[in-house]
Order: C-alpha cells, then sequence, then structure tokens
C-alpha cells in the first residue's frame, strides 16, 4: 500500500508542477489582458468586449489549479490554536477528519461540476457574452481542479491511515514546484 501512495505522491507532484506552471501562464496573460483593456478604454474609448469575460475564467483556473499545491505544501489555513495542544496521535486524527471532510466536499463539488460540464457539452452551451464562448472549455478546469483535489485528499488519508509522515515533510514547501517541469 506505501507504494501505491508514493506512485500516487509521484503523480500529484507532476500534476502540481504542471498545474503551478498553468497558473503562472494565465496568471501573466491576466495581467495582460487587464492591461490590453485599460489602454483601451482609456486611450481609445473602446472595450475588447473580452476582458471581463476571460478575466473571470483565468482567475477561477488560477484558483482551481493552485488548490492542490495549497493542500500538498501544507498552505491551507488551520486552527493552529488548537491543534498544536494535541499530542501527535490526536494531531495525526485531526489531520485524517479534516481530510475526509475536505475530501468529501472535493467529491460534491467534482460531481456537481461534471454535471454542469456534461450539459454544456450535450447542449452546446456558450457564454452570453461577445465572445460566445464555448462553456466547455472554461469548466474543465474546475472538473481537472476538483479532479486534483480529491486525489490529493485520498493521497492525505492514506498516508495518515497507514501512518506515513505528512505529505513533502522532507521538502520545502516554498520552492515546490519550482523547475519540476521545465
Amino acid at each position: 500500500m506505501t507504494s501505491f501512495v508514493t506512485t500516487v505522491g509521484r503523480v500529484l507532484h507532476l500534476c502540481e508542477g504542471l498545474a503551478l506552471k498553468l497558473s503562472a501562464f494565465l496568471m501573466i496573460a491576466l495581467l495582460a489582458l487587464m492591461n490590453v483593456e485599460i489602454a483601451m478604454r482609456y486611450v481609445f474609448g473602446k472595450s475588447t468586449l473580452l476582458a471581463d469575460e476571460y478575466g473571470g475564467y483565468f482567475y477561477a483556473w488560477i484558483v482551481l489549479l493552485g488548490a492542490v499545491h495549497l493542500l500538498r505544501s501544507d498552505k491551507y489555513l488551520t486552527v493552529t490554536l488548537l491543534t498544536n495542544r494535541l499530542s501527535p496521535s490526536g494531531r495525526n486524527a485531526a489531520a485524517l477528519f479534516a481530510g475526509i471532510v475536505g475530501l468529501a466536499v472535493s467529491l460534491i463539488s467534482l460531481a456537481s461540476t461534471w454535471s454542469i460540464v456534461e450539459m454544456s457539452w450535450m447542449f452546446g452551451s456558450r457564454s452570453i457574452q461577445p465572445s460566445a464562448t464555448p462553456l466547455l472549455y472554461p469548466q474543465l478546469a474546475m472538473l481537472l481542479g476538483y479532479g486534483l483535489l480529491s486525489l490529493a485528499y485520498v493521497e492525505e488519508i492514506v498516508r495518515r491511515l497507514l501512518g506515513m509522515p505528512p505529505r513533502r515533510s522532507d521538502d520545502d514547501p516554498e520552492t515546490y514546484g519550482i523547475g519540476d517541469i521545465s
């Protein structure tokens, strides 16, 4: 079972690195898009008609693709006032409980998102904005984000149940993901 967890961890490590790179690219694209919109409005008095819509898509993608990194690098907010007072086994039990709750929420979100994506695909739904973007594309990021997050929660829960050290306890979370994918 530990080899399964190690394999899942390696796959998540690769996916996390790719998600971080894509998020960084989308952040730069969002910045460029917003600056082009500002320049168009103030210099030419016209709008791109895309900035608001695509800014929202990019922001959602950045957040959802970054969620797996937050979880795996222990960057989510925790109530340390309580957990620091627990014994190591108590902290492990609290982390296990939190992982189960997080997995449940992620799976519910994944199932709901699947339904939305399926309907968009079946009916060919498009945005009501001037771009008429097929909604399947921005919604796929939600599916990918919740899928990766669910897998990361499974990894965390199994690690806790097997008594393995917390994810990446030997890695530096500040530099994790940097340089992993060229």
